[in-house]
């Protein structure tokens, strides 16, 4: 390549050249000397004037002509060193980028025009501009020579720092900053609510419509605005629900050697939580609420290159503008509060990485900011790829130690006949739940007002009569589907028209749904599992192409992948979808008693002293069924968790089945079975059975002496009850009995140390009618129950060393309370005071220990106590003293009126009811316990619990249970404490066929048996 040759009418060019050169090399030793200090520039400034003297060795800067990396002509500039004798010979080729320097410049940026200029400052500028008035125009190219060189003059040099251009990331996001619950995009600011979940089963319709009605104007008030619905799910926290249950387990019983140890509970307990659907359901509602100004994006360009981001005169004028969605959204219906930045953290990350597995760590800052550079990190692990034939997309996230992969289909919502809800359809954008697998949704919808729906409709209506002009011109009848098309948007413009915002506001937008599988053929499988599920609700569900741009439609901040499959509908309809409608029930802190099997399944935990400890409500508990519905069992069960994890228990089961529990192997050590059909004389003593309240108890003198004389009563009572249950009832029934008995029973002294035997005394005393009544008491006495009643209460009355402890009455003929007690027999009417007095025991254990310690009594058939006063009281007494005492009272019946009959339904904090299809009258008393509405269907709910299917020869395990928790919610679930081994078996109390030894069959039944004969 040869040096180029200026023509001699180019003589400004070469101006502008031998300019460019100086300015070239001032750039040339600014750039060395960034990299020097000050003394180490003088010393090379001092070498180069002596070697310029000694007229040694030149510095020339040449330029040349070179074809840059797109192919054109480039101007490059060039250092050569050479001694005079030397020629001055052109580079083969650009030069390498010298490593000792930080910042390369680039052949394009040495080019000496008007931005080349710009480079330097207005000193420089001027400097050599002052000079170049003196330097000689040249008018043609000299003869190569060496030009002669003037010594550098030292100068102090002031030090810049280097100008580094550093690569910017592929930027993946919208999302510009996150600031509270505010994200930033380049054109918008959207604001991010969440919506806690609504209880949706078990409510009245009235209710479910005033909830929807007021979502609805809600929405009307947003008209103007574009809504970003996301429902994105969240993992239960097994490990953290195992842990927080051992940190509130104070004294687990300690391992059995050989047995289940506590560990191997939990985490048996945590196998169960993985078998059913971990996924719970989060919304939150994003309002894209304003439009940013290029004077705004042009303050966060200029404070971006300041490290600083939005700038502070935009955030003060849009938390004016938050306020009033605060105030909107947070009304009831929505329940909106604002988004915290851990949850919005989250929402985002679930969008980027949609349907993948929770990261296994979260980060601990809770900044409430998020710099433009910092929304890489959501990006940074998750990748995508297209699927084959578009169907799917492949997600691969990175994580520590290995790489996890789904593929996750989105499918849009299409045409969509009218539903009722709520009276005959679930809420539409909640009927995915009912599949057990979790899913995504996300909807991008236009809230318009009454002027610009009206004007769509409006257009909509000119299209149609255009239509049926073009008929009419073409003489041809017209469909009668145009004209019911346009009277159906002549009835919707005069309803928006006339009608309040509530009824003329419409929304329009774009309703999707991913499902995701490990492989594209299980995702695929899901996707027509799904799809058929919606069909059966008169809903089309889509699979569009161009899945990737879907996938980013769940992200914050996308935009919309394409307007097809626009959903037109009033905002009441889209309050219709409901979203956040839950089917939780239980506190979340106590042992798995079983799992949701309404519209979706969700693990059960309840803790009986979740309402004492932490509601600061009464700790009763009320089991009702009909026979065979489960109540036995489910209580045995309670009873067990509470055994497991050292909290005193005590059963009252009078016919033993619940008893068995005893001998489980992991209990067998710390339990106890007390038979009272073969106890001490004076077990069931009256008078020893209330305890004496103690002073630590209570707060002052004045509740300790209300409680003692509470108590007397109380034994009196008690007493007297007792004795009218042994007299023979036509002696019971005259008048001058119960005037006899009190008497009597004001005479002795109600200390725990009394018994029967000084009330027979009293009455002996007190007159010949009170001595023939004496003796009709002793001759009951001599039979052989009756020595539980009689005499003097043993020491081991009131022994509280067992964990769990079991009161049973084996052999005890329970009577009949349809029949008249005339026709009871002798066995049957001592049952009756046997049990009155076993429920008094039972509490007596209870009363027994600390107030603060926590205590569980379980009580079978407590029908029987509310036809007597004492039993009332006892039952009462028990509801209203369980905060105190830290009691958690499980009461079960086969009657729901034998609980409402004692006036304790408003100290009942939880709730279960079981099959129950025998008497419908009995069925609407269960739901007045469940607070539920009456007349509208629900008792046929009850009576299709634990219901075997036709054909089968299989028995039920576990029942189900309508359960009415502390909260108020109301939901079906299924009892199962399956991870317990052997626990089913020994809570059974069905008979069982006895087993039939095949061996010793014939050989004819034993061909006929296998069906071969």
């Amino acid at each position: 390549m040869t040096p180029h040759v200026d023509a001699p009418d180019s003589r400004q060019k070469a101006v502008d050249d031998t300019r460019g050169e100086r300015m070239l090399r001032a750039r040339a030793a600014r750039l060395a000397e960034q990299q020097a200090d000050e003394d180490l520039l003088e010393d090379l400034a001092t070498s180069e004037a002596m070697l310029v003297s000694e007229g040694s060795m030149a510095h020339h800067f040449m330029v040349f002509d070179s074809p840059d990396c797109n192919g054109q002509s480039g101007k490059v500039a060039q250092a050569a060193i050479s001694t005079e004798s030397a020629p001055v010979m052109p580079p083969a080729s650009e030069p390498e980028p010298d490593p000792d320097i930080d910042a390369y410049v680039s052949p394009h940026e040495l080019e000496p025009n008007d931005d080349f200029f710009d480079n330097f400052t207005e000193e420089e500028v001027a400097e050599e501009e002052a000079t170049e008035e003196n330097q000689p125009v040249p008018l043609a190219v000299p003869a190569p020579q060496t030009p002669a060189l003037v010594a550098a003059k030292p100068r102090r040099v002031i030090p810049r720092p280097p100008s580094f251009r550093d690569r910017e990331p592929m930027r993946e996001l919208e999302l510009r900053e996150i600031a509270g619950h505010l994200t930033f995009t380049r054109t918008d600011v959207t604001a991010w609510y969440r919506i806690p979940d609504v209880q949706w089963a078990f409510r009245a319709d009235k209710e479910r419509t005033s909830i929807m009605l007021s979502i609805a104007a809600q929405y009307a008030a947003l008209a103007g605005y574009r809504l970003h619905m996301r429902r994105t799910t969240r993992p239960y926290p097994a490990a953290q629900w195992a842990h927080r249950l051992d940190e509130q387990t104070v004294a687990p019983l300690p391992d059995v050697l050989g047995q289940t140890s506590w560990a191997d509970h939990l985490t048996q307990a945590q196998h169960r939580i993985h078998a059913t659907s971990l996924a719970e359901g989060e919304v939150y509602l994003g309002v894209v609420f304003q439009r940013r100004t290029l004077r705004e994006q042009a303050i966060e360009l200029m404070n971006t290159l300041r490290r600083q981001g939005i700038g502070n005169a935009e955030r003060s004028r849009l938390q004016q503008l938050v306020g009033r969605f605060d105030e909107v959204l947070s009304a009831f219906g929505l329940q909106a509060q604002p988004a915290t930045p851990l949850e919005l953290e989250w929402l985002v990350h679930r969008s980027v990485a949609l349907c993948m597995p929770p990261p296994s760590s979260w980060p601990a800052i809770e900044d409430s900011r998020w710099e433009s550079g910092d929304l890489f990190a959501f990006t940074e692990h998750t990748q995508r790829f297209r699927g084959r034939y578009g169907s799917a997309v492949r997600l691969v996230t990175r994580t520590a130690d290995s790489h996890v992969e789904r593929h996750v289909a989105v499918l849009t919502f299409g045409r969509m006949e009218e539903l009722v809800v709520p009276e005959q359809h679930e809420p539409w954008l909640h009927f995915h739940e009912q599949l057990p697998w979790a899913m995504e949704l996300s909807s991008r919808v236009d809230v318009l007002g009454p002027g610009d729906a009206l004007k769509s409709l409006e257009h909509k209506l000119l299209t149609i009569r255009s239509q049926q002009r073009d008929y009419h011109e073409h003489e041809m009848d017209a469909p009668p589907e145009l004209e019911r098309l346009a009277q159906r948007a002549l009835d919707i413009t005069d309803e928006m028209a006339t009608g309040l915002d509530l009824d003329s506001a419409r929304v329009h937008g774009w309703h999707r749904i991913a499902v995701a599988g490990e492989t594209e053929s299980e995702c695929l499988a899901r996707v027509r599992l799904l799809t058929d599920h919606y069909r059966s609700m008169r809903i089309t569900l889509q699979h569009p192409k161009d899945q990737l741009r879907l996938l980013d439609e769940f992200i914050p901040g996308q935009p919309v992948a394409n307007t097809g499959y626009l959903r037109r509908m009033p905002a009441k309809y889209f309050a219709a979808a409901l979203p956040q409608a839950a089917a939780t029930v239980g506190d979340r802190r106590g042992p798995i008693i079983g799992e949701t099997c309404g519209t979706s399944r969700r693990p059960v935990m309840w803790d009986p002293h979740f309402a004492t400890e932490v509601r600061e409500r009464s700790g009763l508990a009320v089991l009702v069924a009909e026979p065979g519905g489960g109540k036995s069992t489910l209580m045995g069960g309670v009873a067990y968790l509470a055994a497991r994890r050292g909290i005193s228990t005590t059963l009252l089961d009078p016919s033993g089945p619940l008893a068995r529990l005893c001998e489980l192997p992991e209990l067998a050590p710390y339990s106890k079975v007390y038979d009272l059909t073969r106890g001490e004389p004076g077990t069931l003593a009256p008078y020893s059975l209330i305890p004496t309240p103690q002073r630590e108890h209570f707060a002052d003198d004045a509740a300790h002496r209300s409680a003692i004389a509470a108590a007397r009563a109380e034994r009196k009572a008690l007493a007297t009850d007792i004795c009218t249950m042994l007299l023979p009832p036509q002696v019971a029934r005259e008048r001058s009995t119960p005037i006899l008995l009190q008497r009597a029973a004001r005479a002795v002294d109600p200390e725990e140390s009394a018994t029967l035997d000084d009330l027979l005394q009293a009455l002996q005393d007190a007159s010949a009618e009170g001595v023939e009544l004496a003796e009709t008491l002793g001759d009951v006495r001599d039979m052989p129950l009756s020595r539980l009643f009689f005499g003097a209460a043993p020491d081991s009355t009131g022994e509280t060393d067992a964990v769990l402890s079991v009161i049973t009455m084996a052999g005890l003929a329970l009577p009949d309370l349809s029949i008249d007690r005339e026709y009871w027999q002798i066995e049957e009417r001592m049952a009756l005071p046997m049990l009155h007095l076993a429920t008094a025991f039972t509490t007596r254990r209870a009363y027994g220990l600390g107030m603060a310690e926590r205590k569980l009594v379980g009580l079978d058939e407590t029908h029987f106590l509310s036809g007597w006063g004492s039993g009332r009281a006892l039952f009462t007494r028990l509801a209203r003293d369980s905060r105190k005492w830290n009691i958690a009272a499980l009461a079960a019946s086969q009657n729901p009126i034998d609980i409402l009959g004692l006036d304790v339904q408003n100290l009942v904090s939880t709730v279960f009811v079981g099959r129950i299809a025998e008497d419908p009258e009995i069925a609407e008393q269960a739901l007045r316990m469940l607070s539920i509405e009456r007349g509208v269907g629900y008792e046929n709910t009850l009576a299709q619990l634990s219901v075997a299917h036709m054909g089968s020869q299989d028995r039920l395990g576990y029942r189900e249970f309508i359960m009415r928790d502390v909260e108020g919610r109301v939901q079906k679930f299924r009892a199962d404490l399956s991870y317990v081994p052997g626990l089913l078996d020994a809570l059974d109390t069905t008979a069982k066929s006895p087993h039939v030894d095949r061996t010793r069959l014939p050989n004819e039944l034993l061909d006929s048996s296998d069906g071969r004969g």
